[in-house]
């Protein structure tokens, strides 16, 4: 008898158990369970999804949403959208190289020099070919999303720079900067062209 009340009561407590878990999930809002969605979905996609990282390259994950058309249609779009993040990417490691060069040759009319630096690295950037960029992964999550990780190498980057050197050049001649401050121009563009050989090493 005592065996029988206790298997009824672990019964009824599983019961409770389940309703609550239950009533829980029902009572979510409908953006509480988009949420809960993009949480499980994010915690199965691939490390470099969410950290695209490669030695010696510039990356950068594209994405694409499910298409009827397949992969025709889907890995073209990703690949396009991997480049574009490519040249933010890009972008931002040459302005980081050029702050440092400024850095160290202690630059008086920083701000004159930075205005004249990212118009000059935005019209660098759009020249540098991106074809060279390569597919080296790619994911199809279960909703059908597609992600594509491409890289450039940094080498690459270094020489596309390194030819372009006039464009900065011409800038700062644009500018009509001193020839004090164009002296100081050329140590920072050599510094910044040192800087990034010795990344790609």
């Amino acid at each position: 008898m005592k065996k029988a009340i206790t298997i009824l009561s672990l019964a009824a407590a599983a019961t409770m158990t389940f309703t609550g878990c239950a009533g829980k999930s029902q009572n979510m809002t409908a953006e509480e369970k988009q949420k809960q969605a993009m949480i499980e979905a994010n915690n199965n996609l691939p490390a470099w999804v969410l950290n695209p990282q490669v030695e010696g390259g510039i990356a950068a994950v594209g994405i694409a949403g499910y298409s009827k058309h397949g992969m025709q249609v889907m890995l073209p779009q990703a690949e396009m959208d991997a480049r574009a993040k490519l040249a933010g990417q890009i972008q931002t490691e040459i302005s980081r190289v050029q702050k440092q060069a400024m850095r160290h040759n202690k630059i008086n009319d920083l701000d004159d020099f930075e205005n004249v630096f990212k118009q000059a690295t935005k019209e660098v950037v759009k020249k540098i070919p991106l074809s060279g960029a390569r597919k080296v992964k790619q994911y199809q999550a279960p909703d059908g999303t597609l992600y594509v990780l491409m890289v450039i190498e940094k080498r690459d980057v270094a020489k596309e720079v390194k030819d372009m050197k006039d464009t900065y050049l011409e800038h700062m001649k644009q500018a009509k900067m001193t020839r004090e401050s164009l002296d100081e121009g050329m140590k920072v563009l050599d510094d910044m062209m040192k800087e990034l050989e010795e990344e790609t090493k």
